[in-house]
């Protein structure tokens, strides 16, 4: 193909069009705004382009009344790698802005995870349009209430300094927060850089819209990304001795691991006694090894309860925690199964493979409660029937149930739950809120009861180190 017909598809070839002088200037003088930039940094026509995409596609920016060369503006300030101001703006207000901007600490940081990131450059570019339409209209009522000139020369000059510092200041806080709820809910997701559902933005900002507009998925990928963080601390720890590696030295008695120091004491006779002790008594000096241990055979399935008593806080943390499994699963490459129970009122079943997730679906089993009940808010009895259907595959699965129930299983279908386990290699570990776990102790391998799901409790994370 032509570059020159690639540039006419792309709507690249279009110059902007001129920019009228304001009243009382003179459209030819060497000095005058027309004579200056449409822009107060320096944008390609890339630049342009996504400009006037972000106004068509951006309500905040329309409600902000932000024309396609302000929004180019704020966008290349999240998404090129170095934004340079140019020389003069038409519009010295924003020229002052966005200098203000770029010349903040915090933008720098804000900066280091919008640059060549679509997504969260777009976000970002919506809060400093904001920000900076109530600098406009500030500015605005100083005029009309007699203060000083708007322009950057002159009178007040100072004083309108220090307002677009701090009207930047918030527009980078504002943003910082916005961009962190997106890494997030992108991470908590599977989606994201380094992520197997892939770094689509489009993809991305549909999810971002998602749980921006809703409070309880936005809490939820908060929760996750806490729990996140502690079970990747308890996976790092994840290690055994065994003899991958040589790490350093250690007291012990283990002949096969002595140092060649320690072997040579046994051939000489007068150190022979001494040596043999300190191997009795391990403080010989041994090589020190370490392996990671081998887990993550079968699948990962996690049950929350979703009886009314859970409504709230209690749910949003369980489900997060749900959340952080699966994603430790994933990390693992174990399969993930969710499912959400209340009594004989409804079931929700959910299947997340190693790879690419449902983002859509997953979000749907996150949003939705159930709000009924029973007197075993547990699937004791369907939890063989739901294996099946949910297509688990074989292997040594590891079962966590999340309740805040009172249970109490009859003899007989705790016998028929115990005879499951041993068929399908489930290891049980339970998590009861606020209660005594009553019979579930006789069915589960372990049970904690705790008083909240917090991330920092032990229980929680040995439910994280699995």
């Amino acid at each position: 193909m032509d570059p020159n017909e690639l540039l006419r598809l792309l709507d690249l070839t279009a110059q902007p069009p001129p920019v009228a002088a304001p009243i009382g200037t003179s459209a030819t003088a060497p000095d005058s705004p027309a004579a200056a930039s449409p822009t107060a940094l320096e944008v390609d026509a890339w630049g342009l382009r996504r400009g006037r995409d972000l106004i068509a596609e951006s309500e905040r920016l329309r409600k902000a009344g932000t024309d396609e060369y302000a929004a180019a503006d704020f966008f290349a300030a999240g998404f090129e790698p170095e934004p340079k101001l140019t020389a003069a703006c038409v519009d010295p207000r924003r020229h002052q802005f966005l200098a203000q901007l770029l010349d903040t600490p915090e933008y720098r940081a804000l900066h280091a995870d919008t640059r060549l990131d679509d997504t969260a450059a777009a976000i970002a570019a919506g809060h400093f349009a904001e920000q900076f339409a109530k600098l406009q209209k500030e500015n605005a009522k100083d005029a009309t209430g007699g203060a000083a000139p708007t322009g950057i020369e002159g009178e007040g000059s100072l004083e309108r300094e220090m307002t677009a510092l701090r009207v930047a200041g918030k527009a980078v806080a504002e943003a910082s927060k916005a961009v962190t709820e997106l890494r997030e809910a992108s991470a908590a997701l599977g989606l994201g850089p380094g992520e197997p559902g892939g770094n689509d933005p489009r993809a991305i900002a549909e999810l971002y819209k998602r749980v921006r507009n809703d409070p309880g998925l936005r809490r939820i990928s908060e929760l996750a990304g806490r729990f996140r963080r502690v079970a990747q601390s308890k996976q790092r720890q994840k290690v055994m001795h065994g003899l991958d590696d040589v790490v350093g030295i250690e007291p012990g008695g283990d002949i096969g691991r002595l140092l060649p120091s320690e072997l040579v004491r046994l051939a000489v006779p007068e150190l022979e006694l001494d040596t043999l002790r300190r191997i009795v008594e391990r403080h010989a000096i041994c090589r020190e090894h370490r392996a990671v241990e081998p887990i993550g055979k079968g699948p990962i399935l996690v049950v929350t309860d979703e009886s009314g008593s859970m409504e709230g806080a209690k749910v949003h943390t369980a489900k997060a925690l749900a959340l952080t499994l699966a994603w430790v699963a994933r990390r693992q490459r174990r399969w993930c199964g969710l499912v959400a129970y209340s009594g004989r009122s409804g079931e929700r079943l959910l299947a997340l493979p190693p790879g690419r997730w449902d983002e859509s679906a997953l979000c749907d089993w996150l949003s939705a409660f159930i709000g009924q009940g029973s007197d075993l808010d547990l699937p004791i009895e369907e939890l063989p029937r739901m294996y099946k259907e949910i297509g688990a595959p074989a292997g040594v699965t590891d079962v966590v149930m999340v309740t805040d129930a009172r249970a109490r299983i009859p003899a007989d279908l705790r016998d028929r739950f115990i005879a499951w386990k041993r068929v399908a290699k489930a290891r049980v570990l339970t998590l009861v809120i606020d209660n005594p776990p009553g019979h579930l102790a006789a069915v589960s391998e372990e049970v904690h009861s705790v008083r909240s799901l917090a991330p920092a409790a032990d229980a929680v994370g040995r439910v994280l180190s699995l």
